[in-house]
């Protein structure tokens, strides 16, 4: 007799690399918090002119780090600029304006405009951490499949920028540079892995460019459910066996 499953069954490995990669990340998120406070922090004034239609009743300026697409944005009201802060050094923002009336209606986006936020001097690496500096993102290169992709140049800028600026940053990266290749090795093979570990950063890519506090919570829930997930993933391989020595 053969049993169907909804969802394809994790080797006791994949399991455990999910749950130590959701640990890694969780405890990551808990040193870039201490670290947070300590990254310079820029503004910008963004101005407009105003809308001669009549209907028009307020504005929203939305913003990002890729142009069209705008991660975050800020209503205004009847005003015709603002001042955005919390933004990252280093990051190219982009930025534009809609329109809206009263019931809500919006018009499109305003020709982009974009913002380089001026980088202060990086501060020179010492010891074992230095090697981390200019090097790859191994698990996320490995996840997202390019070194080149936006979300490995993010994370690879903020190590450089904020981690290694502070001494518990460059411990941290030394440590992550010890462990991080034979994970990197085992996911690069396996598409369900990649998968796994791209939706764990996502949080993390997300607090980076938006400075939430809220991340913590997000990555506590998803290891909560990666708990969850390799419980129930361990219950099933049971019953598997069980039907198996049934027959």
């Amino acid at each position: 007799m053969s049993v169907a499953h909804p969802f394809p069954l994790l080797s006791r490995r994949s399991s455990f690399f999910i749950v130590a990669l959701s640990g890694l990340v969780l405890f990551l998120m808990a040193v870039l918090s201490l670290l947070m406070t300590t990254a310079h922090a820029a503004q910008v004034t963004v101005a407009w002119d105003a809308n001669t239609d009549p209907a028009v009743t307020g504005y929203r300026v939305h913003y990002g780090t890729a142009p069209g697409n705008y991660t975050s944005h800020i209503d205004v009201g009847n005003a015709t600029s603002c001042v955005i802060s919390g933004l990252l050094e280093g990051l190219t923002y982009y930025f534009a304006a809609t329109a809206y009336d009263g019931s809500g209606n919006e018009s499109d986006y305003s020709a982009p405009v974009n913002y380089t936020v001026p980088q202060a001097p990086a501060p020179v690496p010492s010891g074992a951490a230095a090697s981390g500096g200019g090097g790859g993102c191994f698990i996320a290169t490995a996840a997202f499949g390019s070194y080149q992709a936006p979300e490995v140049i993010l994370l690879q800028k903020f190590r450089d920028r904020i981690l290694l600026a502070s001494e518990p940053g460059r411990l941290f990266v030394a440590l992550y540079y010890r462990v991080s290749p034979p994970i990197a090795a085992f996911i690069s093979h396996d598409e369900l892995l990649r998968r796994a570990v791209r939706l764990s950063l996502k949080p993390l890519i997300f607090s980076i460019q938006h400075r939430l506090a809220v991340y913590l919570g997000v990555l506590a829930l998803l290891l909560g459910l990666t708990l969850i997930l390799y419980g129930e993933q361990r219950r099933i391989l049971r019953e598997v066996r069980r039907l198996r020595w049934r027959e």
